[in-house]
C-alpha cells in the first residue's frame, strides 16, 4: 500500500529546495514524489503566497493534489498516514501537539524539533501515549554513502571506534545539529556530558520569553562507550557536514558533500570498489522510504524518538555549557531554557 502524506508548511525544506526535473532533489516534497511506498495527498500553508509559489513549482506534478489554508482543513478533508511539520522551529511545539492529537501513524518533524528541553518532553509524552513514532529531519543522516559507512563501521571495518571528528558550524539546534547527529551516527546515541565553547549574537532582536540561539565554535562529546566526539564548528579541509571516524584498526571520511575515503591501520587506502559505495539519491526519497518500511512492520527509522532525543538533548547541553562555562552532564537538568531556533 501507498501511505498517504499531508505537509504542513510550504518554505524551502518542504518544497522549494527542489524541482521536479531534480535527480536528487532535496526537499520533502521532492523525495516523496521520487519514492513509490508514499503519496502526496495534501498540503497547507497560512501563507497565500507560498501556497501559490508552491502550485506553481509542483502543481503539474500532483495534479489532484489539495492544498490548503489551514490545518483546520487539511484535517477536516483527509485522513493522513504521514505529517510532516515544516513550519519554523518556534512554531514546532504547537503545530506538532496539534498533530498528535489527530493520530496519524507518524510524525516527520524538521529540526530543531523544540525551542526548549520543556517543549520536547511534553511533545514526546503526547506522542507516546498514541505511539506515534516522530522521525527529525537530520537529513544528512539518510546520504546513502553515508549510511553504506556507517554499515560498515558498525560491521568492524576499522576496528574499536575511538574518535570521530566532525565540521559544522553555525547555530547549535538550527543547522550544527546536523553534524551532532553525524557524530552519534557513528559513535552511537549514548552521550554521558558535553563542553562547547560559542557564541552569543550581537544585538539579537528576539520574541519575548526567548533567548538568541548561539553559534557553535566548538564541542566535545563524551559517550558512554569510550568513544570521543568532538565537533569543530567551522569548514574543515573537505569541506562540511562531514566526520572523520578514527578506529584502532583504520580510519575513514564521509560525508553528504564529500568523497569517501578510508585507509587501513598501516595507512593503506581502502579500494572503495570493494566497499560497494552506492550512488547518492534523494536524502528524503530514503528517509520516507525507512519510515514507510517501518509502518509495514519494520524497525523504526532513524532519527526517530530516542535518538532525535539524544541530538535535542546534546545540542541544549552545549549552550547550557557556553552559559554557565561548565561540562554538562546528560541528561540536562535545566529543560525550560527557551531558545529562539528558528531554523
Amino acid at each position: 500500500m501507498k501511505y498517504k502524506v499531508g505537509v504542513i508548511g510550504l518554505g524551502s525544506i518542504a518544497a522549494m529546495y527542489g524541482k521536479p526535473d531534480d535527480p536528487r532533489p532535496y526537499c520533502h516534497v521532492g523525495g516523496i514524489r521520487l519514492n513509490e511506498r508514499v503519496q502526496l495527498e495534501a498540503v497547507c500553508d497560512l501563507s497565500e503566497e507560498a501556497r501559490s509559489s508552491f502550485l506553481a513549482t509542483w502543481g503539474e506534478s500532483f495534479p489532484d493534489l489539495a492544498c490548503y489554508g489551514s490545518m483546520d482543513e487539511l484535517f477536516g478533508n483527509h485522513d493522513l498516514d504521514i505529517v510532516a511539520v515544516c513550519v519554523r522551529g518556534p512554531h514546532h511545539f504547537a503545530v506538532t501537539s496539534e498533530v498528535i492529537e489527530q493520530s496519524p501513524k507518524a510524525i516527520f518533524l524538521e529540526k530543531p524539533p523544540s525551542c526548549s528541553l520543556k517543549e520536547m518532553d511534553e511533545m514526546m509524552d503526547a506522542a507516546s501515549i498514541k505511539s506515534i513514532p516522530i522521525m527529525v529531519d537530520y537529513s544528512r543522516h539518510w546520504s546513502p554513502k553515508v549510511l553504506r559507512m556507517h554499515e560498515l563501521v558498525a560491521n568492524g571495518l576499522i576496528g574499536e571506534v575511538k574518535t570521530i571528528v566532525a565540521w559544522c558550524g553555525g547555530t547549535f539546534l538550527s543547522f550544527a545539529s546536523h553534524t551532532t547527529d553525524l557524530i552519534c551516527q557513528f559513535a552511537g546515541y549514548c552521550p554521558t556530558e558535553v563542553t562547547a565553547h560559542g557564541r552569543l549574537p550581537e544585538n539579537a532582536n528576539v520574541p519575548d520569553g526567548f533567548e538568541p540561539e548561539p553559534s557553535l565554535d566548538n564541542m566535545v562529546i563524551q559517550f558512554e562507550n569510550g568513544i570521543t566526539g568532538t565537533q569543530v564548528g567551522s569548514s574543515g579541509q573537505f569541506g562540511t557536514f562531514y566526520c572523520e571516524a578514527y578506529g584502532d584498526e583504520g580510519f575513514i571520511r564521509t560525508g553528504i558533500y564529500t568523497e569517501v575515503y578510508g585507509s587501513n591501520a598501516k595507512g593503506e587506502a581502502m579500494d572503495l570498489d570493494e566497499l560497494q559505495i552506492p550512488e547518492e539519491e534523494s536524502v528524503f526519497k530514503v528517509a520516507y522510504e525507512q519510515m514507510a518500511s517501518h509502518l509495514d512492520g519494520g524497525p523504526l527509522p532513524h532519527c526517530t524518538n530516542q535518538d532525535f532525543i539524544t541530538v535535542n538533548e546534546i545540542g541544549f547541553a552545549g549552550i547550557e555549557s557556553i552559559h554557565t562555562g561548565t561540562t554538562i552532564r546528560l541528561p540536562n537538568s535545566n529543560r525550560t531554557r527557551k531558545v529562539f531556533a528558528n531554523g
